[in-house]
């Protein structure tokens, strides 16, 4: 009766982001039966891992995206007939490539065979000289800002250590300029908002100068606005404890096989998606995972996983550097890969 109510005053699209269960326990007299599933799945993990994932979402209320389900459905007949095995590999490449399409990044990864590592390379700065001038620009009004100890920061607050890195490291970066002054726009907004910081003059204009330069960018490089536009709609989860060991445990693997400056993207970025899990939070860290440094991660990794799936002597350069096998290297990348997606 419970079921019949609830359904007659759901919308039907909204009937599958509800549990199967309404105590979100399966039944004594079909919770046996699911254990025996359970240990079918475990037999073969990376054959099935997606239709467990699947099967458990269905049950939590949790769909998989249906775009995704579709490309899955419509897999060729040739490679349904070759069995489970088959399907799981070619599941595999969509998720890497649907997760790369989700989080877009105005760069390319590429393997260098010569150092054996990967890196990321920026698209080309369209206007050096307006976007030098956004930047300089933002400096300026965060020294304004630090100057008078009563706007609220410091060279220890987040705000600070961003930007910073950002004019110091990343100037002919675009994507990397957009992301990190959107995001400290938003950070300065919302704490204005709460009052946590004084809508002081230096304020209001470190706030107004990140918009200006985020807008800078987007104009002069239409592929970065347009990848605004798409991760605007994006709406990141929260990791599950599972998920964030997998993602720390992955770190020295991703750093160990990427040049100096990737390897100091993930070591940021990777701590501040898991909300430093590995020690001591410093002064900046945040305390939720944050929608920029996710799509980073993952849109790096997907990339990284399309490579390695599409060049053995790539993945046999990588595996040898990292003393693994193959299957362990892909199985890493793999897992990664299916966190990102659970994430969207």
């Amino acid at each position: 009766m419970a079921d019949f109510k609830a359904l007659s005053t759901t919308i039907p699209a909204d009937i599958f982001r509800r549990a199967l269960w309404i105590k979100g326990e399966i039944p004594d007299g079909l919770s046996e039966h699911y254990e025996d599933l359970k240990s079918f799945w475990a037999e073969s993990p990376r054959t099935w891992i997606f239709w467990q994932n699947w099967y458990e979402d269905m049950l939590a209320g949790r769909p998989v995206d249906w775009d995704f389900l579709r490309q899955v459905v419509l897999l060729p007949d040739e490679d349904w007939k070759a069995g489970p095995e088959r399907i799981a590999e070619r599941i595999s490449g969509l998720q890497a490539r649907y997760l790369a399409e989700k989080t877009p990044q105005a760069e390319r990864i590429e393997f260098v065979p010569e150092t054996g590592r990967f890196r990321a390379v920026p698209v080309p700065v369209v206007n050096p000289g307006l976007l030098g001038a956004s930047l300089s620009q933002v400096s300026d009004a965060l020294d304004d800002a630090l100057a008078k100890p009563s706007n609220g920061l410091s060279e220890r607050s987040r705000e600070a250590h961003v930007l910073r890195r950002t004019v110091l490291k990343y100037g002919n970066d675009p994507q990397r300029i957009e992301m990190d002054l959107t995001t400290i726009h938003a950070a300065l907004t919302r704490q204005i908002a709460r009052e946590d910081l004084p809508p002081s003059e230096e304020n209001l204009a470190l706030q107004a100068a990140c918009e200006e330069g985020a807008r800078a960018v987007r104009a002069t490089h239409p592929e970065i606005a347009r990848n605004r536009q798409i991760l605007s709609q994006q709406a990141w989860t929260e990791m599950t404890p599972e998920a964030k060991a997998i993602v720390e445990k992955a770190l020295p693997v991703l750093t160990a096989i990427s040049d100096q400056s990737l390897a100091e993207d993930f070591g940021a970025d990777i701590p501040e998606l898991v909300n430093d899990a590995i020690g001591p939070p410093p002064d900046w860290a945040p305390r939720l995972p944050g929608a920029d440094p996710a799509t980073r991660v993952f849109s790096r990794v997907s990339q990284m996983t399309i490579i390695l799936r599409s060049s053995l002597e790539t993945l046999d350069a990588v595996a040898d550097r990292l003393g693994m096998t193959r299957g362990e290297v892909i199985g890493i990348f793999l897992s990664l890969v299916g966190i990102g997606l659970s994430l969207l």
